[in-house]
């Protein structure tokens, strides 16, 4: 039986289905000579690319059939575009979604063009970090120590786009030090921020962990262009989790606490652990499309938990991403996504709060 054949099977014949849930699921489901795509949501080269790339190298092998599997770009439409498409894809195995699915902030779109993530076949994902950087020098003065940072009165903070969670933290993180910032948004992505950077049209950026130690440590840091300040760690009930990749960087919660002597706390703050947490969390969503049978759901979670151990795409996602991947369980994933559908309504208002300031 084929993958199609599968569901309209248990589509039509419910009986039938409960009666073999004893069996494992992989008995149930063959890709036998089938063709899967995974579908990611930007154009190709950026690290959600070439992971995707990589989920389709070695996912196959996991699965009944062992199918080919081929990563398809489907950038466009803010990462609405892929998004979309695999929510309206055929529950029947043959398209996947490896997402930057952007959830945390989506929540204060229009209600027409919010997408119900909890019901699509949640599988699991990957987390990152982002770190914080500054030029090292700005106007004629030399930022070259955490205390030279703190000393200015304001800096030019480069964006993309108002309302992605990485441009709200950053406003928000400068408010919380007391650090007056300009919003420089409309930049194409996180290269042409660095670029700007470069030239000298902003001051401040934050970029993935992956970016910073590819890109930004031998580029900017080793030649002396800029210093990392701060990363935003996965919120803890005292403070933030370090990152070991990260090590001799502070979180932001104790560069704050260093910087000031208070830990930081406020509905700014509030807002950079929701969004830490469901965003950085949750970086790049795997999942199928809303209504695709549970043993089939079960067929590629375990798969891809068992892929995400093999040293193929372990060291290959750590030359991807500069140090090892952090795996999201199908479990943690679901919980995020549940998070998200409960945000309080004081974290959106603040969201909306640096939205409208961005966007002016």
């Amino acid at each position: 039986m084929n993958a199609r054949e599968f569901i309209r099977v248990a589509a039509f014949m419910p009986t039938l289905t409960l009666g073999l849930g004893t069996l494992p699921a992989s008995a149930q489901v063959d890709f036998s000579g089938e063709t899967i795509e995974i579908v990611y949501n930007t154009g190709p080269g950026g690290a959600v690319a070439l992971t995707a790339q990589l989920v389709a190298q070695n996912l196959g092998r996991y699965l009944p059939g062992t199918p080919e599997v081929i990563a398809v770009p489907m950038p466009g439409g803010a990462l609405l575009r892929g998004i979309q498409h695999v929510y309206n894809s055929e529950p029947d195995g043959l398209t996947l979604g490896w997402l930057a699915w952007g959830g945390s902030t989506r929540v204060l779109d229009d209600p027409a063009l919010q997408v119900p993530y909890h019901e699509m076949g949640i599988l699991g994902g990957l987390a990152t970090q982002w770190v914080t950087h500054v030029r090292t020098e700005i106007d004629g003065t030399e930022v070259t120590t955490p205390e030279a940072f703190m000393a200015l009165s304001a800096v030019r903070a480069g964006g993309i786009a108002p309302n992605t969670s990485t441009d709200i933290r950053t406003a928000a993180a400068l408010d919380i030090l007391g650090i007056g910032n300009t919003y420089v948004g409309g930049h194409t992505g996180g290269a042409d921020v660095l670029a700007a950077l470069r030239r000298g049209e902003v001051d401040l950026r934050s970029g993935t962990i992956s970016n910073y130690l590819t890109t930004v440590v031998p580029e900017l840091v080793e030649t002396g262009e800029s210093i990392p300040l701060f990363y935003w760690g996965l919120p803890t009930e005292g403070g933030e989790e370090a990152t070991p990749a990260l090590d001799g960087i502070p979180t932001f919660h104790a560069f704050v606490t260093e910087q000031t002597g208070a830990s930081p706390d406020g509905p700014s703050y509030d807002v950079i652990r929701y969004l830490t947490r469901t965003a950085d969390g949750l970086a790049w969503l795997f999942a199928l499309p809303p209504g695709a049978a549970q043993d089939m759901q079960d067929v590629f979670a375990d798969a891809y938990a068992q892929m995400v151990t093999d040293p193929a795409f372990t060291e290959g996602a750590a030359r991807v991403l500069g140090t090892s991947p952090e795996v999201v369980s199908r479990e943690t994933a679901i919980e995020i996504i549940a998070d998200v559908q409960n945000v309080t309504p004081d974290i959106l208002d603040t969201m909306r709060s640096y939205i409208e300031r961005h966007s002016r």
